[in-house]
């Protein structure tokens, strides 16, 4: 329920979209499944819920409840949503340090990177996107090779912007690989995160 009521504020502030974490998966299936059903119930306007590596043809313990519960929700890989007239494609990822922390979950997730470049591959070729923004449940890591939204970045430089979340970290500049910005804002809403990009030629 305090997870159904976290979606129904977020909703109620304004945010686009937001992706899993780890935690979500505390209250196993049916835990998550309650979540996405009673924001629904709520009857508030709710975030899009985005991620673009569950494999769904996997079936697991309670996996269809939570399948069934995402639908209704209306969870979708990615979404395109405008601001004056940049359109923006949004899409959500969950890490494979997340799964790690998430010992209940009975989903099957594919390879984060290879999912967001398949992902991000479909949408540069059905959608007119200014710009490509990836909600990540990955997190980043002073070892450079184990940051995983690091590792995204390098891999899929179509990527504008990743908000990065999981690890806690707080940066007061990006992360910057090739033209891909990194952004993280910290733990328990301490903070709130603005960044300012101007569309180039």
């Amino acid at each position: 329920q305090t997870e159904a009521a976290e979606l129904s504020m977020l909703g109620e502030l304004g945010y686009d979209a937001t992706t899993l974490g780890n935690h979500e998966f505390d209250y196993e299936s049916a835990g998550i499944a309650n979540m996405f059903n009673e924001a629904v119930e709520s009857g508030s306007p709710l975030p899009e819920m985005l991620v673009c590596n569950i494999d769904w043809s996997v079936e697991n313990g309670n996996s269809g409840l939570v399948q069934e519960a995402f639908e209704n929700y209306g969870g979708k890989e990615y979404v395109m949503v405008e601001k004056g007239d940049v359109k923006i494609a949004l899409l959500g990822v969950f890490g494979k340090d997340s799964l790690a922390c998430a010992p209940t979950c009975e989903l099957t997730f594919l390879d984060p990177v290879e999912s967001v470049k398949e992902t991000v591959e479909y949408i540069e070729a059905n959608e007119q996107a200014d710009m490509i923004v990836c909600l990540s449940h990955s997190g980043t890591n002073e070892d450079e090779s184990k940051s995983e939204d690091e590792i995204l970045a390098k891999a899929v430089p179509e990527l504008d912007l990743i908000i990065s979340g999981h690890t806690h970290s707080y940066f007061a500049e990006p992360i910057v690989h090739g033209d891909t910005y990194i952004v993280s804002v910290g733990e328990y809403g301490q903070w709130v995160g603005d960044i300012s990009m101007t569309q180039n030629e």
